[in-house]
Formats: structure tokens, C-alpha cells, sequence
């Protein structure tokens, strides 16, 4: 009776006096009601009384639990950081949408200049004939003249930018100053083509801000759900891990195995600044593998402000093998522009076509790749990354530029290959031994305010090949690319050979045409994991 007194007032009234009595009086009666004989229950009740008063004399202080300290920073558990990370971002994410949202209601609700040629007729007449003493002869009695006069000046300011006495229509002959009125209506002309340009830049400038506020905060929104759903924690496999890494003199400042929805180990370390050789992380892989009695590759290394953090993943069923070539239409230097690496879970295959050919295209379509390439690392969508580098495009210098963007990224766990078409010429799949052609005419990067793109979800599986092509490679049309494709994934030619073959073909044929163009072929085919 008294140890199950004891138990109830610490369990149901930790800290507090009187319902910590009244649960341990109600077990030491029970204890009381249940000795034999019951003349014996006497001692034990004063005793259990005596034990209450010395209770009830004790400090409250005495009496009251352990506080529970505050879990913050780099002591708050990695759930908690994820969930409020995850809330902040979400909360930035909204704040950037809705300040696109008002500066594009803000831009709708205001007043349009319309301003024509008319502005010029009326600034010459402000700056130069309100002050004429022929003004009400010009402007009110001979008005129908004296407009048709200046609206024939129209042609010749576009044309020349400035007109000469000499060139006054008839209509204007009667002008006291001619030589001012041709100076006049010079400096108004350019004024108001200068005012045009401005409101044309000031526009441009808008909807590029709106857009890329628009675009980050739909990747920040993205990642905040990512943070959001960190996966099924494995407490006894982190620590694990964490001790693993103690005891080679490296303590984590975290460390964290986490199971994500469909199953697949994931481990995040995050140590001091650290480097790695290619042999150590291929070690670390095997060691934490066997940890979590998982086979796991090799891990990324992420570096920031004085931290390392190493992200292992599970081995995927698939591994993707690539290829590329490229010829120049002149010269060395070609427009096209290709990115092939392999993030955690997934391939990705980038092909940029630069507008035109040479320098000035290899510039747009090496800008366009490499910031694609980044975004995708970084945890960016296709379509968030085509906005943002779209928006680079337009701001990177007075001229036009514009590039296609050409991707495909496969989920090496579940072969999901998802294909992303900006501009670009179409792109051959190869599943059961059967070649396909996907993709239609869309739009480039860098030509309007937003992207006309194009996406595809397919599902590819070992064996299977995937080919990127230029816009130059299909001088000659798309059949013959078609066939080759299909002869020589039914030969097993690896990627590098399909794409040299691709590309020294279509050389031959568009020397035949005399249509040079850049031509670029890059090639991703599937492999099980070994």
C-alpha cells in the first residue's frame, strides 16, 4: 500500500502538496484496509500519518520537479530546428509572393502614359511658339495646317532623328523661325523616344523583380515542405553513427538517420570544417552502411561557414552511364553548352543551345547551363530554375540574349524521369528497345518576361537511353536520328560512342546542305547497380 502511495503521488501530482497528500493518503488506506489482522493496521497508519506531516513540513522548493531547460539552437533537437526552419522559410516564402503580387497590382491600378507623337507637337509648342507673337495665327486660325506640318515632320525625325529648314514641309513655310522650330522639334523627338525607352527598360525591369521574387519564393515554399517532412527519425542508429564519428577525433555537431516516406536511409553529419579524399568518403560510406545495415554511396560534402556536412543516401537500383559530343559550326568555339552530374537520388542531363553561333552564343548557353546546374544541386525544381535563369538572361547586358534549355532528371530509385523543354529541338527516349521522339516547338529562355516551357513525366528502367540533341544535329531531319538511336542502343553502344556517332553523321549531312549550325548530342542510359 505505501508503494503504490508512493507511486501515485509521484506520477499524478509531481510538485504539488496537497494533491501529492490526498493521492498518498488514498494508497495508505487501501494498504490500511487490506492488513490482517486488523489491530495491526494501527502502526501502520500512524506511521504512514507521520510520514504526511514530516510532508507537509518540508519547503515547497523541496517538493517541486526538476525544470526542464530550454531547448534552443544548437541544443533544440533536430525535429524542432526542421519545423521551425520549415515555418520561416514558409513564412518568407509568402512574403516575397505577395510583394510581387503588390507591385503587379500596384503597376495595374496606375494610370497608363499614352504618349504618341502628339507629346513632341505639344512640347515644341510649349518650349518654342507659346512665346511667338504668331502664335494665334499659327495654332488657332491656320490649327489644320499647322498640325498636318508637323505630323509630315514625323517620318523624318524617325528616319534621321533631327530635320533640316530645308526640309520643312510647305505647311511650315510660314514659320518666323525655322531654324529653332528644326532644333525644337529635334530635342522634343529625342526626349520623347528617351522617355519611351525608359518606360520600355522600366517595364522590362518590373516583370524581371516580380518574377524573380515570384520564382524564389516558390523554392523557398518548396524546400520549406521538404524541412517539414524530414522523415521517420532512427535515434539508436544516430547516436550510432555519432559515436562512430567521436571516435575517429571528429565529434558531429549533429548527426541524424532518418527514414524518408518510401523507406530509404538517409544520414546527415555535420562536422568542423573538414576535407575528404575520394578514398576517406568511400570508407565513411562503408562504415556508416554497415552502421545502419545499409548500403549506402558515397556521401556529398556540402561547406559553409566553417561547416561540413556530409549527406549519405541509400544506393539506388538504377546508375546512369553518360556520353556527349559536340562540333562547332565554325571554328572551336561552340554555342552549346552541356551539364551531366548525378545528385542524390537522381540523373541529370542538361543541353543548352545558345542563340546564333560562336562566342556570343557560347556565352548564353554556358550562362544558361551552369546557373541551371547550380539550381538543381541546390534543390531546385526544373521549372523554378528555367524562371530564374530566364530572368539572368534578359538582365545580362543590353543585347538580346536567349538559350533553350533542354533537361531530363531520373529518379535513380524508381526510374520516374521527368523532362523539362524550353525552345529546345526534341529529344529521343528509348524504353523496351523502342525509340521515341518527345518534345514540340516552344519559346527560348531570355526572349519574353516569363517561360513558355514544356514538362513530361516518363518511366525508364535499366537498359533504357535518353538523348538530348541540339537544334543542329536535325538539319537533316529527325528519322535518320531516330534510327540510328534505336540501332545502337539494340547493339549496347555505350553513351560516348552513340553521341560521337550522332554528331560525325549529322557533320557529314549539313556540309551537304551548307547549313552549318553547332551540333551536340549527350546521351544518359541506365544501368542496374552493381
Amino acid at each position: 500500500g505505501l508503494g503504490c502511495a508512493t507511486a501515485a503521488a509521484a506520477v499524478l501530482a509531481p510538485g504539488r502538496r496537497v494533491e501529492t497528500l490526498a493521492a498518498y493518503a488514498g494508497g495508505c488506506v487501501s494498504g490500511v484496509l487490506c492488513v490482517q489482522p486488523p489491530g495491526n493496521a494501527f502502526g501502520l497508519l500512524f506511521s504512514a500519518c507521520g510520514g504526511m506531516a514530516v510532508v507537509c513540513l518540508l519547503p515547497g522548493g523541496w517538493l517541486a520537479p526538476a525544470a526542464d531547460t530550454p531547448q534552443s539552437g544548437e541544443n533544440a533537437p533536430a525535429p524542432a530546428r526542421s519545423a521551425a526552419a520549415s515555418t520561416r522559410l514558409e513564412a518568407v516564402a509568402q512574403s516575397l509572393s505577395s510583394l510581387a503580387e503588390t507591385v503587379n497590382a500596384v503597376y495595374e491600378g496606375l494610370p497608363r502614359r499614352r504618349e504618341g507623337f502628339r507629346w513632341v507637337i505639344d512640347n515644341v509648342h510649349d518650349t518654342l511658339c507659346f512665346n511667338c507673337g504668331r502664335r494665334e495665327t499659327c495654332w488657332k486660325q491656320e490649327y489644320t495646317a499647322t498640325m498636318a506640318g508637323m505630323e509630315a515632320l514625323r517620318p523624318l525625325l524617325e528616319q534621321n532623328g533631327s530635320v533640316e529648314a530645308a526640309q520643312l514641309p510647305g505647311e511650315l513655310s510660314r514659320c518666323i523661325h525655322p531654324a529653332a522650330l528644326c532644333a525644337a522639334a529635334g530635342r522634343s523627338f529625342a526626349l520623347y523616344r528617351s522617355r519611351k525607352e525608359a518606360r520600355i527598360h522600366s517595364e522590362a525591369m518590373r516583370t524581371a523583380l516580380t518574377e524573380q521574387y515570384s520564382a524564389v519564393a516558390e523554392a523557398l515554399g518548396v524546400l520549406s515542405e521538404q524541412l517539414g517532412r524530414p522523415g521517420d527519425p532512427e535515434p539508436y542508429k544516430s547516436s550510432r553513427v555519432a559515436e562512430f564519428f567521436t571516435g575517429l577525433g571528429a565529434p558531429p555537431q549533429e548527426c541524424a538517420v532518418t527514414l524518408d516516406d518510401l523507406g530509404r536511409t538517409h544520414a546527415a553529419v555535420t562536422l568542423p570544417r573538414t576535407r575528404f579524399t575520394p578514398q576517406e568518403l568511400a570508407a565513411l560510406a562503408g562504415e556508416v552502411g554497415h552502421i545502419c545495415r545499409r548500403t549506402l554511396e558515397v556521401p556529398q560534402v556540402l561547406s559553409c561557414k566553417g561547416m561540413t556536412t556530409l549527406l549519405f543516401s541509400e544506393r539506388p537500383a538504377l546508375r546512369a552511364v553518360f556520353g556527349a559530343a559536340s562540333a562547332a559550326a565554325r571554328g572551336e568555339v561552340s554555342g552549346d553548352a552541356v551539364q551531366q552530374f548525378c545528385s542524390p537520388t537522381a540523373a541529370q542531363m542538361i543541353l543548352c543551345d545558345g542563340m546564333g553561333t560562336g562566342r556570343p552564343a557560347a556565352v548564353d548557353g554556358n550562362l544558361a547551363a551552369e546557373l541551371t546546374a547550380r539550381l538543381l544541386k541546390a534543390g531546385f525544381t526544373a521549372e523554378l530554375a528555367a524562371r530564374l535563369v530566364n530572368v539572368a538572361l534578359a538582365l545580362k547586358s543590353e543585347d538580346e540574349s536567349g538559350a533553350t534549355l533542354d533537361l531530363i532528371s531520373v529518379d535513380l530509385y524508381t526510374g520516374t524521369a521527368r523532362l523539362f523543354k524550353a525552345g529546345a529541338a526534341p529529344g529521343f527516349l528509348v524504353h523496351g528497345g523502342r525509340v521515341r521522339a518527345v518534345g514540340e516547338a516552344t519559346l527560348p529562355m531570355g526572349v519574353l518576361g516569363g517561360v513558355n516551357g514544356q514538362s513530361r513525366v516518363v518511366h525508364l528502367t535499366a537498359g533504357d537511353y535518353a538523348v538530348l540533341v541540339s537544334d543542329g544535329l536535325l538539319v537533316d531531319g529527325a528519322g535518320w536520328v531516330a534510327k540510328q538511336v534505336e540501332l545502337s542502343a539494340a547493339a549496347g553502344d555505350a553513351p560516348e560512342k552513340l553521341a560521337e556517332t550522332l554528331v560525325q553523321t549529322a557533320r557529314i549531312r549539313a556540309q551537304k546542305t551548307g547549313r552549318p549550325d553547332d551540333i551536340t548530342a549527350a546521351v544518359l542510359r541506365l544501368e542496374k547497380s552493381g
